[in-house]
C-alpha cells in the first residue's frame, strides 16, 4: 500500500521536480523517520557490533537501490507513465530476484513461489495496462498516468530499474550478516540520501532550492519521504531479511493491486473486466506464495 501511494505521488511530483532532487529529498526526510524508529527500537547497538564489511554492504545496497534505482524509476515515471512503468519494472524485479535468490543465495524454491509469481505478474499486467481500444477519460488525459508508448530510451530505463532493484535486494540479503532489519534500514536510507543530495548540491542547486519556495510542494515531498521512504523502506528491509529476497520481491509486486482504488479515485481511471481479472489473479498469487 505504501509503495502504491508513493508511486501515485511521485508520478505527479516528477513533473515539477528534478528526479535527482526529488529522490534525494524524500530519502533525506525518510532518514529522519528511520533514525527515530531506530532509537525507539533499541537496535542502535547493532551498528556498533556490525563488521565493516556488513556496514559497507548495506550502504552499497542503499546507493544502488535508492540512489540509482529509485532515481531512474522517477525518470521512467515521467517519461513512460505509471501504467507501463509499473508492470515492466515489477515483472523484471520479480523474475530476476527470484532467480537470483535461488541461484546465488541458496533460498528454497517452493512450488508456490514460481506459481505465485506467474499469477501476480499476470494480474499486474491486467491491472495497469489499458485496453488497446480504451479511450482515456478527461481526468486520465490530464494526468500523468497515461503516456505515449515508450521509445528505446524508455524501455532502457525500465530495464535498468528492474536490474538495479534486483542487485540492491540480493546484495542486502547477502551482506547484512547479523544486523537487525531496523538497523540495516537506518544506514541504507541515509546512504542513498547523502549521495543524491551531494550530487544535487554540486550540479543542480537551483532545482534543489525550488521545492522550498512552495509549501504545498515541499509538504508533498516530506510526506512521500517520511511515509513512503521512511516507513516503507523499513518494512521492505524487514521483509527481505525475514522472508528472503525471493518471497519479498514476489509479494511486494502486489502494489498495483493496492494502487487500483487510488487510481480510480485520484486519477479518474475506470473499472473494467481486465481490472477485475487482474485483482483476482493478484490475490490468488499472494495465497500461492504464502501457502507454498
Amino acid at each position: 500500500m505504501i509503495w502504491a501511494c508513493t508511486s501515485v505521488a511521485l508520478t505527479s511530483l516528477s513533473a515539477r521536480t528534478s528526479p535527482v532532487v526529488l529522490s534525494g529529498l524524500r530519502l533525506a526526510f525518510g532518514s529522519v523517520v528511520v533514525a527515530i524508529v531506530l532509537l525507539v527500537s533499541g537496535q542502535a547497538g547493532g551498528l556498533r557490533d556490525a563488521s565493516n564489511g556488513t556496514l559497507a554492504g548495506v550502504i552499497l545496497s542503499g546507493l544502488i537501490g535508492y540512489g540509482l534505482g529509485d532515481t531512474v524509476y522517477i525518470v521512467a515515471l515521467k517519461r513512460v507513465g505509471m501504467q507501463r512503468t509499473f508492470p515492466i519494472t515489477m515483472a523484471l524485479f520479480i523474475g530476476l530476484t527470484v532467480i537470483g535468490g535461488v541461484v546465488l543465495l541458496g533460498e528454497d524454491l517452493s512450488w508456490g513461489l514460481p506459481a505465485g509469481a506467474l499469477f501476480i505478474g499476470s494480474g499486474v499486467y491486467f491491472l495497469v495496462v489499458p485496453a488497446n481500444d480504451a479511450t482515456p477519460t478527461l481526468a486520465e488525459s490530464r494526468s500523468l498516468a497515461v503516456a505515449a508508448s515508450p521509445d528505446a530510451m524508455g524501455y532502457a530505463l525500465l530495464v535498468a530499474v528492474g536490474v538495479l532493484w534486483t542487485i540492491a535486494t540480493l546484495w542486502l540479503a547477502n551482506a547484512r550478516g547479523d544486523l537487525e532489519p531496523i538497523a540495516a534500514g537506518a544506514i541504507r536510507t541515509p546512504a542513498g540520501a547523502t549521495a543524491l543530495l551531494g550530487f544535487a548540491m554540486a550540479t543542480q542547486r537551483p532545482s534543489l532550492a525550488a521545492p522550498f519556495r512552495n509549501r504545498n510542494h515541499l509538504a508533498a515531498i516530506v510526506a512521500a519521504g517520511a511515509v513512503g521512504t521512511g516507513l516503507g523502506s523499513l518494512l521492505y528491509v524487514y521483509g527481505v531479511l525475514e522472508a528472503g529476497a525471493a518471497q519479498a520481491a514476489v509479494l511486494s509486486a502486489t502494489s498495483p493491486l493496492m494502487a487500483l482504488p487510488l487510481s480510480i479515485v485520484f486519477l479518474g481511471e475506470r473499472f473494467t473486466p481486465k481490472v477485475g481479472l487482474g485483482t483476482v489473479l493478484c490475490v490468488g498469487g499472494i495465497v500461492l506464495v504464502v501457502l507454498g
